[in-house]
């Protein structure tokens, strides 16, 4: 006889990272009271290790860290799970120069600013948008390619 196959989703499992270990609990029981299997880690390079072993559905990560930023552990972990969804959050402005670096390098991350108001935090991560694959002969600069506009000379309505 086989088993039934159930039709319940499963958790998305999440992994939150911040150095300060109040936000990281505090978000991790949100979510994990809204449907989500979140885990919190204080340290980028423990979550880095958990992730290789068990990968995270979603990342949640501050920017700014001691030892490895957010953006580096992002990076880190897309190169070994693409499939992974990455958001970004910070109340620094230094965080903005990191992710335009990372987006020079061919790395496109969600970001958004501290403080996280809860329910901002659960409509976006409730969204569907997934990472785009990087096919691995893709240079890690990514080409700029005229648009039709740009050979007739004319610029695009804002």
């Amino acid at each position: 006889m086989s088993q039934p196959v159930s039709t319940e989703p499963t958790a998305q499992r999440v992994y939150i990272v911040d150095d300060e270990w109040i936000i990281a609990e505090t978000l991790a029981a949100i979510l994990n009271r809204n449907g989500f299997h979140a885990q919190p880690f204080h340290s980028p390079n423990r979550a880095l290790v958990r992730a290789l072993d068990q990968p995270p559905d979603i990342l949640l990560t501050d920017v700014m860290m001691p030892d490895l930023s957010g953006i580096d552990l992002a990076i880190g972990l897309r190169r070994v799970n693409s499939n992974c969804r990455i958001l970004l959050f910070s109340g620094q402005a230094g965080a903005l120069d990191l992710l335009c670096d990372a987006r020079r390098r061919g790395y496109d991350f969600e970001l958004l600013q501290k403080p996280l108001h809860p329910m901002q935090l659960l409509l976006r991560l409730r969204n569907t948008r997934r990472p785009l694959k990087r096919r691995p002969q893709e240079p890690e600069t990514p080409a700029i390619e005229p648009s039709a506009d740009a050979a007739s000379g004319t610029n695009p309505a804002a």
